[in-house]
């Protein structure tokens, strides 16, 4: 899927000996660049000199920075491209280099560019020593998301990066910001004329005429030290003395005014009409090329002009090239062996405007020369420009659809778009796959579905293959749609429709089909399905599907709460993602997310912590509307730790992040469903209220709801939504609204064998039925829901509820224990272990007043009988380590007083001894 990459566009230009010295310009790039500036622009209108200063400042700088270089053209307004080619400059120097942003680039879906710069910005801050960007002909950007890159790159520029920007206009950075922070060098086109001094060097040295003081103040005001009218007007001058003798010269320079516009037409005549016919014809048709090699021109070069009276351009291409090179006719080097030049840009465009007023004819056949040749090296994207340059939608088409789905699984949508929006309709009509591809594009860049509803529409069915295409489209869009049942039904159609030999399609038909089963509720089956999917691709080759089946199987594994397999499946996601020393592709990213949030389920909170972390940092690299969920789980663990800013912190990012994304509501509701369920545990009951007030939750629950499979957010996320308007119920002290919603919840749980909801539902009925005073059935939900807990060891789903939970687990500890039968007697021990485990993970401390008062409604239930307040007193002096003695001298009473309360106590708790009886007096809220 890798695409070549022109590089000549990475070279560093280099300087010609003769070059004019500039020192001060030199030193005011040097002081920038110690000065720790983010930018250094260099801005001003064509033939100034900028790229020539850049390159000869960097030859000059001592000690020599580490310099990325990349020479930007009209192609590079794809950011997947854009940043293709930033990539490559930046390996240059360091060849480990964005490598990770790379593997995403050349995924089938489209990263952030954001998120792909956030990664750059870690590796190159990691980077041991200091690195320069410079981005040449940046005026030929025109994409927004591409400045909106580069300006999130200066705002967030690690300390050893300086960035360099050579413009003809500036660019729609944040400028004035950087200007009043000191953070940005500016070289302007008043800094970059030449001075009567410099005029007088370019003049005896580069250019090689002798000319009075006089002629170089009048040419140098004339010209406002604009170099490239300079460098004509000698070059004019030069021909008219060979020819006419030196006295002429005085009336040359005498009538040398005018604008620059005016200048340019004048030298351009008197330039390009002096120089031989074959050299002409070689300038104006190769005009059409931004780089030239011998080779290429040869190839442009192929028939003569069959109209009009020129002459046969030049049979030696590379001879030709490096003579216009030695006669200093805007020709620039881009390498130091003499392959590869191009035109100074002011003058192409002149060539070009030329070349269309008068042999406008002849254009399209040299663009069809210059698409053939690319075709044969292997330059597949410039071949389809230049093709649609030349007007051939034909031959444009025929190359791009071998090609497109690479192009879209390297994630470059932009300039796939862009070819087939040139195309003529009838063209794409014509070609039904090239259709399915571009209405595959407008899914995956994010278009209105009805606007991929319209090219499928356009698309001729006739093939079985093409039809069975547009059937997995159809799927996904119905997916999109959240119609399941329509998606699971088209999945299937597609999958047995398709060849074996369109193995893309048939295992993106393959994984939709493996989702509609986890919708549909039939675990089984997506277990089967993900597993098989999961080695398929991985034989294939098709990574990125790999993984994501080995972490949906993961999923799969923690609906029927069997946590030691889906441990196992996480972690094998991350290895098939793992690549040479141990470096994550982006596509690890929700495996890292979902093996963190089952570490934060089992109470490993530094090893939670740290895959999280790393999940989201890739997974925004990856597709950064799936860090909303890694965001989400890190404010469970910063809940979980005690740190409750950091907790809504994190929700806050992911609330920001979900709204960036319109294709679905999802995200959004998923945000605000978990920002409820923390509110309720950190006592912010209002926010709550209005959250459940809002999504309709106030009513009486419709059972329907949990059985629709054709609207997958109903389906999918109103269960859970129910889980946290009963925690919201509990915690406002209605036990019987809770019971009336719990019951339907259990028995759906029940019949779909959704084990790790059965235990959440179980649990929040034995709190409600607690709460009603039913001890005895709000015991046994209890320990149903340990006994199916506990083989997948869950500790926060009980001790996220606080300590009401926490009361209630004491108390059914209390009764397991006094059961002795020797059938029951090895669960018993698992359950004490379990239960002993499970209080340890609650924390300890000042509760919130909801808690407090729901403390209060259970403290009186959960013992065999409640302490009198005298046997509290002993209690506490018991905790505090005094002896009975003691204790009998602080109360006043007798020593057997207290032999007797102490006796008393014991038998309340259940417990031997003075320390059993503080630790389970700790454990159930009473010290």
């Amino acid at each position: 899927m890798t695409a070549p990459l022109l590089t000549t566009k990475l070279y560093i230009p280099p300087v010609r000996p003769e070059l004019v010295s500039r020192p001060h310009l030199i030193e005011r790039l040097n002081t920038g660049l110690r000065a720790a500036c983010k930018l250094i622009l260099v801005s001003a209108p064509p033939g100034f000199g900028k790229t020539t200063l850049l390159s000869a400042w960097i030859r000059d700088c001592a000690p020599r920075p580490r310099v990325a270089w990349l020479s930007l053209d009209e192609s590079d307004n794809d950011p997947a491209r854009f940043l293709a080619y930033v990539i490559a400059a930046l390996q240059t120097v360091d060849e480990n280099m964005g490598k990770s942003a790379l593997d995403a680039l050349q995924s089938p879906q489209p990263p952030a560019t954001e998120e792909l710069v956030t990664a750059l910005i870690n590796e190159i801050g990691s980077a041991p020593d200091a690195l320069v960007l410079v981005l040449d002909d940046y005026h030929l950007i025109m994409a927004h998301p591409i400045h909106d890159a580069v300006a999130f790159l200066l705002d967030h520029l690690p300390g050893n990066l300086h960035l360099v920007i050579a413009t003809r206009a500036d660019p729609p950075l944040p400028l004035p910001r950087l200007r009043a922070r000191g953070q940005l060098t500016e070289l302007r086109q008043s800094d970059l004329r030449f001075t009567p001094d410099e005029a007088a060097e370019f003049f005896k040295q580069v250019m090689q005429i002798e000319l009075s003081a006089d002629h170089i103040a009048a040419l140098t005001f004339r010209t406002e030290g604009w170099i490239a009218g300079l460098q004509m007007a000698t070059l004019a001058l030069q021909a008219r003395a060979s020819m006419q003798g030196q006295e002429n010269l005085a009336s040359f320079v005498a009538a040398f005014t005018g604008s620059q516009h005016y200048i340019l037409d004048y030298l351009m005549e008197e330039v390009f009409q002096r120089q031989p016919e074959n050299i002409c014809s070689f300038l104006l048709q190769t005009s059409i090329l931004d780089r030239l090699c011998g080779p290429l021109c040869d190839a442009v070069l192929a028939r003569p002009p069959t109209e009009g009276n020129w002459a046969q351009a030049p049979g030696n291409s590379q001879t030709t090239l490096e003579h216009l090179d030695h006669a200093n006719l805007f020709v620039l080097p881009l390498d130091d062996h003499q392959r590869w030049y191009r035109y100074h840009r002011l003058f192409a465009d002149l060539l070009q405007k030329r070349l269309y007023q008068a042999h406008a004819e002849l254009a399209p056949t040299l663009h069809r020369q210059a698409s053939e040749w690319y075709e044969q090296n292997g330059y597949m994207a410039e071949a389809i420009q230049h093709a649609l340059s030349a007007d051939d939608f034909d031959r444009a088409a025929q190359l791009l659809e071998p090609i497109a789905e690479a192009t879209l699984m390297r994630s470059e949508t932009v300039t796939f778009m862009n070819w087939v929006d040139r195309l003529p309709e009838e063209l794409v009509r014509a070609r039904p796959n090239l259709g399915v591809l571009h209405g595959w594009a407008l899914l995956i860049s994010g278009r209105p579905l009805d606007v991929a509803e319209l090219r499928l529409k356009s698309i001729d069915t006739s093939s079985s293959v093409i039809s069975s295409k547009v059937t997995l489209l159809r799927a996904y869009i119905a997916a999109f749609q959240g119609r399941m049942s329509v998606t699971a039904e088209l999945a299937r159609q597609a999958l047995e429709q398709l060849p074996e030999n369109e193995l893309f399609m048939r295992i993106n038909a393959a994984w939709l089909l493996s989702n509609t089963y986890v919708a549909a509720g039939d675990f089984l089956a997506a277990r089967q399905a993900f597993g098989e999917l999961a080695r398929t691709s991985l034989h294939a080759g098709h990574v990125m599907i790999a993984v994501g089946a080995w972490t949906h199987l993961a999923e799969v594994h923690l609906r029927l709460a069997q946590t030691r397999e889906a441990k196992a499946a996480y972690r094998k996601a991350i290895d098939v993602a793992t690549v040479a020393q141990g470096q994550r592709l982006p596509v690890a990213g929700e495996a890292l997310m979902g093996l963190g949030d089952l570490c934060r389920e089992l109470n490993e909170l530094d090893a939670a912590l740290h895959y999280t972390l790393e999940g989201i940092e890739l997974s925004r690299l990856w597709r950064s509307v799936n860090a909303v969920i890694g965001y989400i789980t890190l404010a469970r663990i910063r809940q979980a730790q005690g740190n409750w800013q950091d907790a809504d912190e994190a929700m806050e990012a992911a609330r920001q992040l979900a709204a960036q994304y319109d294709t679905t509501d999802i995200d959004d509701l998923g945000v605000a469903l978990f920002r409820a369920q923390l509110g309720v545990e950190q006592g912010h009951l209002d926010a709550a209220t209005q959250w459940a007030r809002e999504r309709g939750l106030d009513g009486e629950i419709d059972p329907s709801e949990l059985d629709r499979k054709d609207d997958w957010v109903s389906f999918h996320l109103r269960k859970y939504e129910y889980f946290v308007w009963v925690r919201l119920l509990l915690a406002q002290n209605r036990p019987d609204k809770a019971l009336s919603i719990l019951e339907p919840l259990l028995a759906r749980m029940e019949q779909q064998g959704r084990t790790r909801l059965l235990v959440e539902t179980l649990m929040l009925k034995a709190l409600a039925l607690r709460a009603q005073g039913n001890v005895a059935p709000a015991r046994a939900a209890l320990e149903r829901a340990l006994s199916l807990a506990e083989p997948g060891g869950y500790i926060r789903l009980f001790a996220d509820v606080g300590q009401p939970m926490r009361l209630l687990i004491a108390d059914c500890r209390l009764q397991i224990e006094k059961r002795t039968l020797g059938a029951e007697c090895e669960n018993v021990r698992r359950l004490q272990a379990y239960t002993t485990k499970l209080l340890s993970a609650f924390p300890s401390g000042i509760f919130t007043p909801a808690v407090k008062s729901e403390i209060s409604n259970l403290k009186s239930g959960i013992l065999i009988e409640p302490l009198s307040e005298r046997e509290l007193q002993v209690l506490r002096l018991l905790a505090a380590g005094l002896s009975n003695p003691e204790i009998a001298q602080e109360l006043h009473v007798a020593v057997s007083t207290v032999r007797s309360h102490a006796k008393s106590i014991y038998g309340k708790l259940n417990v031997h001894g003075r320390w059993e009886a503080v630790q389970r007096a700790q454990e159930v809220g009473l010290l």
